[in-house]
């Protein structure tokens, strides 16, 4: 008997799909990409890619991000992508985001607030709201892993709110919740704003614009 496809197969089969459709250079452009994105999520964290914010944090007598929740491949998503995604409007996020999403060792991360900082941006696109709610909602995982949450939307502590604020860096609330998602986990950030993360003090960034 043919095993069936997992939902995550399933999942990134879709939304390969929709890029297909949506530019016809993409099949070639997601080739070209492929050993590039994996690298840069696979790669060994480098210390001098997150020392300066870690330093920040430190300086104001938080420990939490001193030792890294744990280094699998996975991929932080921040509103810039999440917001190209939602239009179909860049083939390099596509192959960004099918990549990461049928890779099983990954885990796509975004935070909530990315979403809210698009929402009043996606009115009029078409098929917008479809697409993220497929991409964000929550899985619940059974015994096959590859069943698991296609994204984890992590909430907002009060912790982190409190790093944020004393760090007063004057970046965007979502940029930042971005940024200590990805320190949190030593990973790679997607992004088309690879400058934000840059002044945080966050470098371990890849630039999905070019």
């Amino acid at each position: 008997m043919d095993q069936q496809p997992s939902s995550r197969e399933l999942a990134s089969a879709h939304i390969l799909g929709q890029y297909q459709q949506a530019g016809v250079w993409f099949d070639g452009i997601y080739q070209m990409l492929l050993t590039q994105l994996r690298e840069n999520r696979q790669a060994e964290p480098q210390p001098k890619e997150y020392a300066q914010l870690l330093a920040h944090i430190g300086g104001l007598g938080f420990a939490d991000y001193r030792d890294p929740a744990g280094c699998r491949p996975n991929f932080v998503i921040d509103g810039s992508v999440l917001l190209s995604f939602a239009r179909l409007d860049s083939q390099t996020v596509g192959a960004a985001l099918i990549d990461a999403v049928a890779d099983s060792a990954c885990q796509v991360i975004v935070s909530p607030l990315a979403y809210v900082h698009i929402a009043d941006q996606l009115a009029g696109v078409r098929g917008a709201d479809q697409r993220l709610h497929r991409i964000l909602r929550h899985r619940p995982a059974d015994e096959n892993p590859a069943s698991a949450a296609v994204v984890d939307v992590p909430p907002l502590t009060f912790r982190q709110a409190d790093v944020i604020t004393q760090l007063n860096t004057g970046e965007r609330l979502d940029a930042m919740h971005t940024a200590l998602l990805a320190l949190h986990h030593r990973c790679v950030i997607g992004t088309l704003e690879p400058e934000v993360y840059h002044r945080i003090g966050y470098g371990r960034v890849l630039n999905l614009a070019g």
